[in-house]
């Protein structure tokens, strides 16, 4: 069975050919068009499809929307196209459409996902009726709970958008610092791609270094920083562990609203970047740094996403669905 797939983002609109067989789902034909380039989500479609697509037919088309979804509508944030409707899109490309919003779309990937997809951060036995919950730092930061496998129903959040909760001192200190700047401070404020450059200036501002500010003056902090700590800079190493620590935090305070058993999934664009950082002591650290509930955290197994393209991957379970047997 093959489907139509697209990741749909302000910036960038990514469309593939999703492919069913025994061994899972493969992706192919990827391409990456700038969003703003095209009047709206179908054209881009319809191009790729005559200039991309290597089969004729397709089952249907999952389209995952950075954006509200609700009832077959939804509207891409960031970009003036016209409101996207699952009916009038699936008239025009003679198939059935699935909408749905880009981070459930990663929450729809988990049962789809290889072992090799993932990288352990915990070790822990997952229950199998438990709930997931996925969380992914990248632009902004997501949120999601996903039910057991096999059911697989998606609970969209809006957790990142929820006020940071500071863990000690220094962290409490970050957050003033924030807050001063724009008058509160979220989790999306510093876990984010952003949020790593507001690191960044903090701790610039507690103790200069040339090359971290040179590296905070680029068009693209977060990789800057990045680069510059795996060259073996001090202060940008800084950053990245405080990075690191606090998305464990956040994380803790997460799961332990809804006691995921069934496991904690990190997604997005940053983590898999400094996998063996997220691997090491600062994250189970402060990810189990809640007490007195520290032993439950320690049983809850948690992994990061390291697939390249969740969304489209999700997208294609959830279209899937649609296709009558």
């Amino acid at each position: 069975m093959d489907l139509i797939v697209a990741d749909v983002g302000g910036t960038n609109t990514r469309v593939a050919r999703a492919r069913r067989d025994a061994d899972g789902w493969s992706l192919h034909e990827i391409q990456r068009y700038p969003s703003r380039e095209h009047p709206d989500l179908a054209s881009i479609l319809e191009y790729w499809r005559q200039e991309q697509a290597t089969v004729d037919t397709f089952a249907a088309a999952g389209l995952a929307v950075a954006g509200p979804a609700h009832h077959g509508r939804a509207r891409v944030t960031n970009l003036t196209w016209p409101p996207l409707d699952a009916a009038a899109l699936g008239e025009r490309l003679d198939m059935p459409v699935t909408l749905l919003n880009d981070f459930a779309a990663i929450g729809a990937s988990l049962d789809a996902l290889q072992p090799g997809d993932t990288a352990t951060l915990q070790e822990a036995t997952p229950d199998p009726a438990g709930l997931r919950l996925v969380a992914g730092a990248g632009t902004g930061l997501g949120t999601c709970l996903v039910g057991p496998p096999g059911t697989a129903t998606i609970y969209p959040g809006e957790g990142g958008h929820a006020r940071f909760s500071p863990s000690g001192q220094e962290e409490a200190a970050l957050g003033d610092f924030v807050a001063r700047e724009l008058g509160y401070c979220t989790r999306e404020h510093l876990l984010s791609g952003r949020g790593i450059a507001r690191i960044g200036r903090f701790e610039l501002d507690r103790q200069p270094d040339p090359d971290l500010e040179q590296a905070l003056a680029t068009p693209d902090p977060a990789a800057a920083i990045g680069d510059l700590a795996q060259a073996g800079n001090p202060a940008a190493g800084t950053v990245i562990d405080r990075f690191v620590s606090l998305y464990a935090g956040q994380l803790a305070d997460m799961a332990l609203t809804a006691l995921p058993t069934g496991g904690v999934y990190l997604s997005g664009g940053i983590a898999p970047r400094w996998v063996d950082t997220f691997r090491g002591p600062h994250f189970r650290s402060a990810f189990r740094n809640r007490p007195p509930m520290t032993h439950l955290l320690e049983q809850l197994p948690v992994a990061l996403i390291m697939h390249p393209e969740p969304g489209l991957l999700g997208a294609a379970v959830c279209a899937s669905r649609s296709v009558k047997p």
